[in-house]
């Protein structure tokens, strides 16, 4: 397994019963949803958003591509950590890597690791469209930091 880089991001979250099988074993799509709950999170630490809404205009960052590596199982009151790192930022879409690891492991073994790419797009409500946008540049500048910052720590 390669080493994990320094995350730019961590979001802490308990396993609920809801998140598992019969077995108390996490469902395999809850992984995306955990992560999806990280994104949101990391935004919001930007001072950002997955989707704003200005008049007509709404703007929002769907999927192009998504992968997970399933590990080992989550269990049901286990305590997950969900790492992102930025990997790459391009005119209108951006990827990156997740890995989720159990409280008390350690780091170096991760549960199930993987990548996300979205891009960001405007929906035009009166047209019916949805068109890729550059990433707006206050935006940008953060997303480049967080990857500089994390540069620096290496």
């Amino acid at each position: 397994m390669p080493t994990l880089l320094p995350a730019h991001f961590r979001y802490r979250r308990l396993v609920e019963f809801a998140d598992t099988d019969l077995a108390g074993i996490v469902h395999f799509a809850n992984f995306f949803r955990f992560v999806e709950c990280a994104e949101h999170a990391f935004f919001r630490s930007l001072g950002a958003s997955v989707h704003t809404a200005i008049g007509n205009a709404q703007q929002g960052w769907p999927r192009l591509e998504v992968s997970c590596k399933y590990i080992k199982p989550a269990r049901f009151e286990q305590t997950l950590d969900v790492c992102l790192r930025v990997e790459e930022i391009r005119t209108s879409s951006l990827r990156y890597a997740f890995w989720i690891l159990a409280e008390g492991d350690p780091p170096a073994s991760p549960i199930a690791t993987g990548a996300c790419a979205i891009v960001h797009v405007e929906l035009d409500i009166g047209a019916h469209e949805i068109r890729k946008t550059p990433i707006p540049a206050l935006l940008r500048a953060k997303l480049e930091q967080t990857i500089a910052a994390t540069l620096t720590s290496i």
